[in-house]
């Protein structure tokens, strides 16, 4: 009798100590970051970055001079074209000015072309450039102010009479944001005050309703 009370004395024991002996305390949980989303309108830096507006000049300038060698040739072949209605058709002379006319047209046609090209090419180039200097100064800015991600938006406002800019306005994916989630105006700040022109800066007239930009 007395060995079946100190057998059942140490079952109880041990279904008491058990729990205690092999339960550990879970670990308090880590309360999670907040989400913090930042908002960048870049069609605005682009627009008002003014790298952007200097290299697309530079461009400018460069297409206007191999246009202008193109219009030499025009210039040309329009002299040919007054020519051949003062010679006999089918004449040697005639036929000579006939071939050199075909020729300045395709010379025109292949300067025109090549203008293009270049011009795209170039410029595809330049918008590349703008959005990497961009991105790394949003990265900056993101990882400085703890921004969990930093979303593209458009913060033109809705054009009522214009049917384009009202379609566009209505899909727009962001309907609503507290105004310091727009860091546009740090990112165009940052941007222009570390460009550096290779030429004398021109004055910029002020872009209606930017604002000034935030420190």
């Amino acid at each position: 009798m007395k060995k079946t009370v100190s057998v059942v004395a140490l079952a109880c024991c041990i279904g008491l100590t058990a729990p205690a002996m092999g339960q550990t305390q879970p670990a308090a949980a880590t309360p999670a970051a907040p989400v913090k989303i930042g908002l960048v309108d870049m069609a605005r830096v682009f627009k008002e970055y003014n790298k952007f507006e200097d290299m697309r000049a530079s461009l400018k300038g460069e297409m206007e001079t191999a246009l202008a060698e193109a219009k030499k040739i025009a210039a040309n072949a329009e002299k040919v074209k007054e020519e051949l209605k003062l010679l006999k058709p089918g004449s040697a002379e005639y036929i000579k000015r006939e071939s050199d006319l075909a020729q300045l047209s395709s010379d025109f046609e292949t300067k025109r072309k090549l203008a293009n090209v270049q011009y795209q090419r170039k410029e595809a180039e330049i918008f590349q450039d703008i959005y990497v200097d961009s991105v790394g100064v949003i990265k900056l800015y993101a990882e400085h102010f703890k921004f969990s991600m930093v979303m593209r938006f458009n913060s033109a406002e809705l054009d009522k009479t214009n049917p384009s800019s009202l379609a566009n306005g209505l899909n727009k994916l962001v309907i609503y944001h507290l105004p310091q989630d727009d860091i546009t105006d740090a990112v165009i700040d940052y941007l222009n005050r570390k460009y550096t022109p290779t030429k004398p800066a021109v004055p910029r007239t002020a872009t209606p309703g930017t604002g000034p930009a935030r420190k």
